[in-house]
């Protein structure tokens, strides 16, 4: 068998396998007769924490475009701390671009403070395959995708100061969700 043969055989035999994918990834990942909710998500995730003088700052952004747009901002500083956390609207992540302002309420002193979340993202590095399934109270969810890691530049305004932060978490996703119809009898 020359070199050219055998070369052919087995990108034949690859290329068999791959066409053969689709018929398995697009099979239910449930082997149930419930009925499945099936949505495809996209959005982002950063959190991201620093320190300026006399201050902590956590900041964690969610935006799903089923499920909302969700913000956690805290500020500690010695004396106190300041928490907002909740629904927000849409538009935390904004064509590589992020600025909020939030309000966020004390914990003790019964004040607030405005905080402005303001910087920048892009794509880094290669997409990272998703495969997640975890039970829920009427079922397995099985959830498949892709998170884009993403490379972040965020800063907050707070307390007169302007606070760098660093970011563990931070990608995008696409993902298909199949969920047990809780609706269903």
């Amino acid at each position: 068998m020359t070199c050219r043969t055998l070369m052919a055989a087995v990108l034949g035999a690859a290329t068999a396998a791959v066409l053969a994918l689709p018929a398995v990834a697009s099979a239910s990942p449930h082997a149930t007769q419930t009925p499945l909710t099936v949505t495809r998500e996209k959005g982002h995730v950063l959190a991201c924490t620093g320190t300026g003088p006399g201050v902590d700052v956590v900041v964690d952004l969610y935006d799903n475009d089923v499920f909302g747009t969700h913000a956690a901002v805290s500020v500690r500083t010695p004396d106190d701390e300041y928490v907002r956390g909740g629904e927000t609207g849409a538009g935390l992540f904004d064509k590589g671009r992020i600025r909020r302002e939030f309000v966020l309420d004390s914990e003790t002193s019964g004040t607030a403070q405005t905080v402005v979340v303001s910087g920048a993202y892009v794509r880094s590095g290669p997409p990272k395959r998703v495969h997640e399934v975890y039970d829920e109270p009427f079922g397995q969810v099985v959830t498949k995708g892709w998170n884009y890691p993403l490379r972040a530049g965020v800063t907050v305004w707070t307390m007169g100061q302007q606070v760098k932060l660093t970011c563990g978490e931070a990608f995008a996703y696409r993902l298909t969700t199949w969920r047990p119809d809780s609706t269903a009898e």
